[in-house]
Order: C-alpha cells, then sequence, then structure tokens
C-alpha cells in the first residue's frame, strides 16, 4: 500500500525501509538548562546584583517563573545543572510543580548538585564524583528510562580546569560507549563549557570582545581560550579553542552528532546574534567596569551579543538523531496573558530542547536499507541502495511537498543544484527512505 507523506515525515526519519516497533513512548522530548546557583543570583538578597538590576527577584520568584516555563514548554525529561541548595526532596518538589514524579539528584562533592527529571520512570546507573584517573571527577553520571532503551549522560565539565575537562570528556566517552554496546540509545546533554569548531566562523565574527573581556580577568589559562601554550604568546589568549568538543566529533566509536547544529534553523539565531546558550544578558548587566577592552572601553558597553556562546549540548547517536523532529535554543517563551516572557528573568544560560519521534526500540532495529552520500550534499547526490539500481525515487521537503521526482541514473547519482537550503527526505519506490541535508 502506498504510504502517504504525512506517515513518511512522521515515521522514515527513523526507520528506514523497516517497521515501526510498538515502543511504549512514541515521542520524547528533553531539555537541558543550567539553572544559575538553583535560581538565587537574581535575588539582591545574595549580594551579587545591584539594586537597579532589571531582572532582579526573590529565589522562590524566580523559580515560580521557572516552573511556568516548564508547565509550558513541557518536557518529558530535563538535565539540571548549578542545583545549588537543592537536596532530593527539594528537587523532587520542584519536578512535580511542573508534572515531573520522578527525579534524581547527583551529588557532585564540593560542586554544585547536577540532576535529572521525568514524566517517564527513571532509575540511576552510574557516576563519578571521586578518583578517575588521578582526577577527583565531579558532575557526570548516567540514568536511563525504567524498561526502555534510552540512557541519559548528564554532564557539567569544569568551567575552570580544561584538563579536568579532558578526563570527564574521556569518562563520559566511556560510558557512551558502554550504553551503546549494550543496544541502548545514548543522549549526553549538559554544560559543557567548551565551544565547537562548527561555531567557529560565528563565534570569531560576532564575540571577539569576550576575549578581550576573559584576558582581562585574567580567565585565559583554564577557560575557553587555549591554555598552556606559553610559546604561542598573546596568540593563545586571544583564540578560541574547539578542542575539547572536536573529542566528540572525532570519537572512534559509535558517531556523535550535535542536535542543534544539525537541526535548529541556525540562520534566523545568527541573525539575531543568538547563537549561544550563555551568558544571557542577566550577566552582561553588572560586569566589572573596572576592566578596560583594548580600545580603553569599559567592558559594561559591550552587548550581550558580543559574549554570547553555544556551550551547553545535547548530544545523541546516530540513528536517535535521525528521529529529531525539533531543536531549539529557547531565548524567550509566550507566557501568561500572551506576555513574552525572557529566560534572561531567570537563569544566565539558556535551555537547549529538542524532540524525537518513533524511536526505534534499539539499534539494530533501524538499520537502513538506502545510503546517501555526501550528506550534507551541495550539487550532486548519489545513493548506495540495496536492490533500488534504477528505482523511481521521490524528493520531499519539510511540510511534506514533493520537490523533485525521476529514476535513478548515472551510477545512481541525482542533481539537485536547483534545491534550496535544507533537510529533505528521499524515497525509494515506495520502500526505503531516507533524510539528507542540502547545502
Amino acid at each position: 500500500m502506498r504510504q502517504t507523506i504525512s506517515s513518511i515525515l512522521i515515521s522514515v526519519t527513523c526507520l528506514l525501509n523497516a517497521q515501526i516497533p510498538n515502543t511504549s513512548i512514541n515521542e520524547l522530548s528533553v531539555m537541558t538548562w543550567n539553572v544559575w546557583y538553583g535560581f538565587s543570583q537574581l535575588d539582591e538578597s545574595a549580594g551579587n546584583i545591584p539594586t537597579s538590576h532589571s531582572y532582579s527577584a526573590t529565589q522562590s520568584e524566580v523559580q515560580q517563573k521557572a516552573t511556568d516555563f516548564l508547565r509550558s514548554l513541557s518536557p518529558d525529561v530535563l538535565a539540571l545543572q548549578e542545583l545549588k541548595n537543592f537536596d532530593a526532596t527539594k528537587l523532587s518538589t520542584f519536578a512535580q510543580s511542573y508534572g515531573h514524579n520522578y527525579s534524581y539528584i547527583f551529588d557532585r562533592d564540593t560542586q554544585q548538585p547536577t540532576g535529572i527529571t521525568s514524566k517517564y520512570p527513571i532509575e540511576f546507573l552510574e557516576g563519578i564524583n571521586g578518583d578517575y584517573n588521578g582526577t577527583n571527577l565531579e558532575g557526570t553520571f548516567a540514568a536511563k528510562l525504567s524498561n526502555e532503551p534510552i540512557v541519559f549522560i548528564i554532564v557539567h565539565l569544569k568551567s575552570s580546569n580544561k584538563n579536568h575537562r579532558e578526563k570527564e570528556t574521556k569518562y563520559v566517552l566511556e560510558l557512551y560507549e558502554k550504553y551503546m554496546n549494550q543496544n541502548n540509545h545514548v543522549i549526553i546533554l549538559g554544560d559543557f563549557n567548551s565551544m565547537t569548531i562548527t561555531d567557529r566562523t560565528y563565534a570569531e565574527a560576532n564575540i571577539d570582545k569576550r576575549l578581550q573581556y576573559r584576558i582581562f580577568k585574567n580567565k585565559c589559562n583554564h577557560e575557553l581560550n587555549r591554555a598552556n601554550e606559553p610559546d604561542n604568546g598573546m596568540v593563545a589568549c586571544t583564540s578560541w579553542d574547539y578542542r575539547m568538543m572536536d573529542q566528540y566529533w572525532n570519537h572512534s566509536g559509535h558517531t556523535i552528532i550535535d542536535i542543534t547544529d544539525q537541526y535548529a534553523t541556525r540562520d534566523t539565531y545568527e541573525t539575531n546574534k543568538l547563537w549561544g546558550t550563555f551568558p544571557s544578558s542577566s550577566v552582561a548587566l553588572f560586569h566589572d567596569d573596572t576592566n578596560l577592552d583594548h580600545n580603553g572601553n569599559p567592558t559594561t558597553s559591550h552587548q550581550q551579543s558580543e559574549h554570547l556562546a553555544r556551550i551547553d549540548f545535547v548530544l545523541t547517536n546516530e540513528d536517535l538523531a535521525d528521529c529529531t523532529v525539533d531543536s531549539r535554543i529557547i531565548h524567550q517563551y509566550v507566557g501568561p496573558n500572551n506576555s513574552t516572557v525572557l529566560i534572561d528573568e531567570m537563569s544566565d544560560h539558556y535551555p537547549v530542547f529538542a524532540i524525537f519521534r518513533n524511536i526505534p526500540a534499539n539499534i539494530d532495529e533501524a538499520k537502513a536499507s538506502i545510503q546517501v552520500y555526501p550528506n550534507p550534499v551541495n550539487n550532486t547526490l548519489y545513493c548506495a541502495t540495496k536492490g533500488q539500481e534504477h528505482a523511481n525515487y521521490q524528493i520531499y521537503n519539510l511540510t511534506g511537498r514533493l520537490v523533485k521526482h525521476g529514476n535513478l541514473a548515472n551510477g545512481n547519482s541525482i542533481n539537485i543544484s536547483s534545491l534550496a537550503k535544507g533537510i529533505y527526505f528521499l524515497q525509494l519506490s515506495e520502500l526505503a527512505t531516507t533524510k539528507f541535508n542540502k547545502n
């Protein structure tokens, strides 16, 4: 029976030429959010902000704003970082305020706890807040949905020590491979305190003032800049360092996909200079104006867009990434009475959100009978197929509109130079379907 294009858009993103399994969870939405010292930093009583701060509010007021936001968005699973003054009871109470009856908080020793909350039953798997290869790791743990092949690795990589982050990353990748090899989908999410090479063009064109600010704050030796390279002089301090996240992209095991980079509407964010997750404007409002940039201007004169970087991520295995139907960095939402509520009123980080639909029951059920390359592609798409040579093909856009059709020829190649940039679905003879990105 001929598939409708609506069913293609809903299902074949995940399962290529295979029957959709009857999983108990058809759609899963996830979010990661650093909540800035447990929503406490905008409280004047903490002594961290001036009385004139635009978003000043008590901790309980800020937390209520967060509850309203989470009720509106309604993620199925939420990873949290910087849960200062939270314990298991307080996190459970907070989680229930937005409809999550399951939660787990992870003790990070001398650092602020991390946690996870969920609509569905979850179980703690493992984590280290002690010795690991000579380093005291603080901040990474794994949990999973009970009776479901979906594992979450929650991270908050250390901001003040790059060597520490490297060892944390090694542990994260060990967990990732372990649970992938046990035939699970794995989602790594949290605050990585690292930038990615895929953002290089944007970062170096837009947030150079942040580099200058970090130099004057003497932070170039341990956070986002190249560190421990004295022979390189000032260059080591005035260049962003992308090598930490490169370890994920160059991982030799199961492929890891950056969901935001692959599926968010990046052009819109870049146009508005909002391609980032930290810092929100709540931080930019109280920079130390005694520190000057290279032009002698106080750093408080800099716009938030000159500091904003993407350091919070949702990463997944490749088969789960193919199930993505939505991916966003959330800077604001429509609150009560149609009012616009800024995330800046709650935290110094913007949350990262993603939705996966029709998730394969496990990795073995997500084998494709068609592969396309290169992907992303510019002009000519090649198909490596099983029994589909010279098949008829149809290409659909994300709205389900047929944009091109024909018959495979010339070595199973398709000229797609006329297609606009975006995500498309290729279907062969009503049997196999896959997804590709047009540059």
